[in-house]
């Protein structure tokens, strides 16, 4: 099977499974003529790599764990080393997804929040929302952080207050 076949099954780049088989992950079967065939265990092994990659795992983690049977000396050994690096694999997203549970939940606070102000035909600026009830609940919101304007330091120098 071609790497395109695989890239575009895979939704990534030829040029990321490559880089991939460049760092030694993936071991194709080369033809006579040097062209390289990929089996379906090859597309396996581009699979998982993709799908730990695009969790946030990084590529010398994963090229740890698929190299622990390779250098250990017996099967006690590599698979006790093999669910040791799962278990921490699985901790880690355990940990993203109580993240990501905490930020969509924060999300959604804040739609609620914007969406009351979908008509407002105020500028949007600190001195004028400030005024305004729906900014109440800003402070409780997390990504609201970002949206709302920062608060600018008193260049004066006797007061150093917010303005």
């Amino acid at each position: 099977m071609k790497i395109s076949e695989i890239a575009q099954r895979l939704n990534t780049s030829v040029r990321t499974l490559r880089f991939y088989e460049e760092q030694g992950l993936v071991h194709p079967r080369r033809k006579p003529s040097g062209t390289r065939v990929y089996s379906a265990a090859n597309e396996g092994r581009f699979a998982a790599f993709l799908g730990l990659a695009r969790l946030g795992f990084s590529l010398n983690s994963l090229a740890e764990l698929a190299g622990i049977r390779r250098a250990s000396a017996t099967g006690d050994e590599a698979s006790r080393k093999v669910a040791k690096r799962l278990t921490e694999i699985e901790n880690e997203l355990a940990e993203r997804a109580r993240a990501i549970k905490y930020q969509r939940a924060d999300i959604k606070k804040a739609l609620v929040l914007v969406t009351q102000c979908h008509n407002c035909q105020q500028r949007p600026i600190r001195s004028v929302c400030a005024q305004c009830p729906v900014s109440a609940e800003l402070e409780d919101i997390g990504v609201l952080q970002l949206v709302w304007d920062e608060e600018m330091p008193c260049l004066c120098d006797k007061c150093n207050q917010p303005l």
